[in-house]
């Protein structure tokens, strides 16, 4: 900054004085610029309904930065000067402007309320002046001429209302700003209208309008805030005072109206639509931007998109985990459940399957490689028992329990009933001994997660016979015991050979029975002797939905007189789908 220097004794010159003024002038021109840049920039100056209402705006006080010459004239006796600055413009008093409506019905018409700067030499009056020849009667005006001048050089803002062209409402167009003007603000008028009111005015696109003064918007971080005003997928917002170009780290933060649903992108004031990318710069899949969620972009020159940072209420694209404390994508997060239940040495094994994961507790743990096992010492034989994985301490831990169980709300996880941190893995039910079975007649061990289906058969070990009119089980030996979950289908069939003694049209019927001595409905054949063989043929099949636990499917028979024997080759199967 330039300071004017005076010495004791010397004798003042007018332009000592106009120096000072100027040199104030350029250095708070200099600062002004170094905090607003060097495009034009306004605070205030606000546009508002008159009170009373009319067809009539104010534009209330304010300042308007624009880059000017210091002197586009001499100021009083020293020179023109062509530097540009960044000079203020003030507003004291509010500024009416009129805004009449048009004359033709179904018509409106948009103003464009325009600002621009102006140095104006003001205050004029005839000065006195100094008279050497009789320095007791002063001048008037220099050489006594009486010529007023001005006593001031004002920096003001000159605002007008321009009009554009009325057209039908709703296709009327606002005008373009006069050479050297800024738009701010566009009112519209309808046909009709008697008062114009606060929905009648608009900031224009673009407008170089600072939100607040200029600490309070740094501090509400308005300068880089908008209210998006795109659409799903394509998010638009302007920015006041106006970004006229994008820099690399740029950020910028918005109001989305819409949520995305796929690869999406960003328009900065006018600047044209790029790409917005997570924060692993891919494309965007959708869900990562909600109605109304607050977005963080940053923009990256050397991949020409917005990187989107976050947006609250979204979800939040990240890149590939490569440690141990990076965030995991989806496709990376553990699965819930990589085991598998099942019979080993005559003890029940928990064993990593597909993975090694396990939710106990609301917390992701992780399943020995040798897994983990449970015997049947002190359990109740014919009991169903469903096994559970818990932590006792650091050491994950099974146990066998008649509680049932249900789905944590909180998890969703299936879990032992009144106790959270016991999940499910299982179910098992003990024969003799105790111990547990699952072999090729008795399957009864079952893993709660990655079934499978499973098969279950019996035959007969001698022909079984029988003289009953009335379905009745053929022999217990081929039964097929095992258990199932509650959504699992159960598939039956049974074949072989049935011999009928007696007269010829004699009938025996074979069909299949699940817990009971019930035919199943659609689960049984007949058979009727004629004079040339005494042979039929037992093919049957069915299907049911069971309840959760234990089960048993069996032969029936019964025949109309006398009797009928099924042979050795009859056989039982079915076929637990898990």
């Amino acid at each position: 900054m330039d300071r004017q220097t005076i010495y004791a004794g010397q004798i003042p010159l007018e332009t000592d004085l106009l120096n000072t003024n100027k040199n104030t002038m350029v250095a708070l021109a200099k600062l002004a610029a170094a905090m607003f840049g060097t495009a034009t920039v306004v605070n205030g100056l606000a546009c508002v309904p008159t009170a009373p209402a009319g067809l009539t705006v104010n534009v209330n006080p304010g300042e308007m930065y624009s880059l000017v010459a210091t002197d586009a004239t001499a100021y009083s006796s020293l020179s023109a000067d062509s530097h540009n600055i960044l000079k203020q413009g003030v507003v004291l008093d509010a500024v009416n402007l009129s805004c009449p409506a048009p004359g033709t019905a179904g018509q409106s018409i948009n103003y464009l309320v325009q600002a621009t700067y102006q140095d104006s030499d003001a205050g004029s009056v005839v000065l006195p002046y100094y008279n050497a020849s009789n320095p007791s009667q002063a001048w008037s005006g220099p050489g006594n001429t009486g010529t007023a001048q001005p006593t001031a050089r004002k920096g003001i803002v000159v605002l007008s209302a321009k009009a554009g062209v009325a057209a039908t409402t709703g296709s009327q167009t606002t005008p373009a700003p006069d050479a050297g003007y800024t738009g701010l603000y566009v009112v519209t008028v309808a046909n009709g209208q008697t008062t114009i009111t606060a929905a009648n005015i608009a900031q224009a696109s673009n407008a170089p309008i600072l939100p607040t003064d200029l600490l309070h918007a740094i501090q509400a971080n308005s300068l880089i805030t908008a209210n998006d005003t795109g659409t799903a997928n394509t998010y638009a917002v302007s920015f006041s005072p106006a970004i006229t170009a994008l820099t690399d780290g740029m950020v910028v933060w918005f109001k989305a109206k819409t949520a995305n649903t796929g690869a999406s992108t960003l328009n900065v004031n006018g600047l044209g639509a790029s790409p917005m990318v997570g924060g692993a710069h891919s494309a965007l899949q959708g869900g990562e931007i909600v109605v109304n969620g607050k977005c963080q972009a940053v923009w990256r020159a050397d991949i020409s998109s917005w990187v989107l940072i976050e947006c609250t209420g979204g979800a939040i694209q990240v890149a590939a985990a490569t440690q141990t404390q990076h965030a995991p994508q989806y496709g990376q997060l553990p699965q819930h459940g990589q085991c598998r239940l099942s019979l080993s040495g005559g003890n029940l094994l928990l064993a990593p399957y597909n993975g090694n994961k396990l939710i106990i507790g609301g917390v992701m743990r992780t399943i020995p490689a040798a897994g983990i096992s449970l015997a049947p010492t002190g359990l109740t034989a014919a009991t169903t028992y469903y096994v559970y994985a818990f932590m006792n301490g650091a050491a994950m831990t099974l146990e066998a329990s008649t509680t049932g169980h249900s789905t944590d709300a909180t998890t969703g996880v299936e879990v032992k009933t009144g106790d959270a941190s016991r999940t499910l893995v299982g179910m098992a039910y003990p024969v003799t001994g105790p111990a547990f079975a699952d072999n090729y007649q008795q399957r009864l061990v079952l893993s709660w997660f990655n079934r499978r289906n499973v098969l279950v058969a019996g035959n007969f070990t001698a022909g079984r016979s029988t003289t009953s009119s009335t379905p009745t089980e053929l022999n217990s030996e081929i039964r097929n015991n095992f258990l199932c979950w509650g959504d699992e289908a159960i598939n039956m069939n049974t074949y072989g050979i049935v011999t009928l003694a007696g007269s010829p049209g004699q009938q025996a019927s074979t069909g299949i029975a699940v817990d009971s001595s019930s035919v199943l409905y659609d689960a049984s054949i007949q058979y009727q002797r004629d004079t040339n063989s005494n042979i039929g043929t037992s093919t049957v099949g069915t299907s049911a939905l069971l309840s959760e636990g234990f089960h048993f499917s069996t032969l029936l028979g019964y025949v109309s007189a006398s009797n009928a024997t099924w042979s050795t080759n009859n056989f039982l199967k079915s076929i637990i789908r898990g």
